[in-house]
């Protein structure tokens, strides 16, 4: 049996809703491209609205096309194929681009393909006389619906894996079976600089298993520069400054935090003799980070408003920064303040001792580790080894859950 011929009106109302949807795709796409062509800082810190009301328009539109078949599957097809990649950090595209380039690159074909659709809508008579209802097109919408739901799963974890891999340089790793930290050796006369990984919180074992290597027997002294900012003036938050904030976290999932698990400062409760120990064993730490009050006033002010709004998550804090930050504060704040401030004091204390060691481990959090690598590398050492070490197992995790 064929389909009836759409009446006038049904042609009317075909029409109307095309081009509802077309100059609502077409809005929300060019407020996207907009909002991230103004958007200065890193895309990360991308806090606009536009991308999410965008993903959930196609994704509603999806719907309505299932079972409305005079909306085309063509262009619904290709806004979710593009939103999808948008969503996943630029991935596919940020495998031979940058991220910023390549969210922009899909947000200028999602506008294009918007504007054919409106065009299309106006134009094409055809797509004005569809029917309203077809089974054909709610079987396959339903079908690609379902593909696009499961592709999409792929598309993302590969765009994270990819991003958190070139944010650190490769010293942080994800796999479907966990997250991995890497350690790089570089040496120099002699000389061995271990880079180290680190996090907050992991698994005991990744901690213990540090903890054994920097005390392995070892030719001549060994020197640890602890990572681990100072607060003489109790300037932070309660909970961060105690460490119960990682602490309790670490807790609910099975982990440990670093400061229990990593032993490369003495026990409070018996100083002397953990002092005692790693001496006989060979090994120094000092402590090469920077006190709060040494970050200028804008960046401890900003530090404290951050850290203050992570002790109260809301919805709404999701998609703002606090205290009125804006991105460009927020970035300054990372790469000037707690990044690029503290690897300088670190590389100061590390001229004032290296020349006393003939191994040096820098066991520090994997964001500061690109710089220094690379300061490392222009002081001449080279790199001759790299080792990774499983900080969180996923099947472990899910076993103490």
């Amino acid at each position: 049996m064929t389909n009836a011929i759409p009446s006038a009106a049904t042609n009317g109302s075909a029409r109307t809703w095309n081009l509802v949807f077309a100059a609502s795709f077409l809005g929300l796409s060019a407020w996207t491209l907009i909002a991230d062509l103004r958007h200065e800082a890193h895309f990360l810190l991308q806090t606009s609205l536009s991308s999410l009301f965008l993903g959930l328009f196609i994704s509603g539109w999806m719907v309505v096309a299932t079972l409305y078949a005079a909306l085309p599957k063509r262009f619904i097809l290709g806004a979710a194929a593009i939103s999808t990649s948008r969503l996943a950090f630029g991935w596919p595209l940020l495998e031979r681009m940058d991220l910023r380039s390549a969210c922009l690159v899909l947000d200028l074909l999602l506008a294009v393909l918007a504007g054919i659709y409106l065009v299309t809508a106006l134009r094409d008579a055809t797509l004005a006389g569809r029917p309203n209802f077809h089974w054909r097109h709610c079987l396959a919408m339903s079908v690609a619906g379902v593909l696009a739901l499961i592709v999409s799963l792929p598309v993302n974890y590969l765009g994270l894996v990819h991003l958190i891999h070139d944010l650190s340089a490769g010293y942080v790793r994800l796999s479907p079976q966990g997250v991995d930290l890497q350690e790089r050796i570089f040496m120099k006369d002699g000389r061995h600089v271990h880079l180290v990984g680190m996090a907050h919180i992991g698994d005991r074992s990744f901690y213990e298993t540090l903890n054994r290597n920097i005390a392995s027997p070892a030719e001549g002294r060994r020197l640890v520069l602890v990572e681990g900012v100072s607060d003489a003036q109790s300037l932070l938050p309660e909970s961060f400054a105690s460490g119960e904030i990682y602490g309790s976290f670490a807790a609910k999932l099975g982990l440990i935090d670093q400061a229990v698990g990593f032993d490369a400062r003495p026990n409070p409760r018996n100083e002397a003799d953990s002092i005692d120990d790693w001496t006989e064993a060979g090994v120094d730490f000092r402590r090469a980070d920077i006190d709060i009050q040494e970050l200028s006033p804008e960046h401890r002010s900003r530090l404290v408003a951050l850290l203050s709004s992570l002790e109260q998550v809301n919805l709404a804090d999701m998609f703002k920064l606090p205290d009125d930050m804006t991105a460009m504060e927020f970035q300054d704040l990372i790469v000037q303040g707690l990044l690029k401030q503290r690897n300088d004091r670190l590389m100061e204390i590390f001229a004032e001792s290296a020349g006393d060691y003939t191994e040096i481990f820098i066991p520090w959090g994997a964001a500061h580790l690109p710089d220094l690598e690379r300061r490392v590398i222009a002081l001449g050492y080279k790199p001759v080894k790299e080792t990774s070490r499983r900080i969180i197992d996923f099947a472990s995790l899910l076993r103490r859950s």
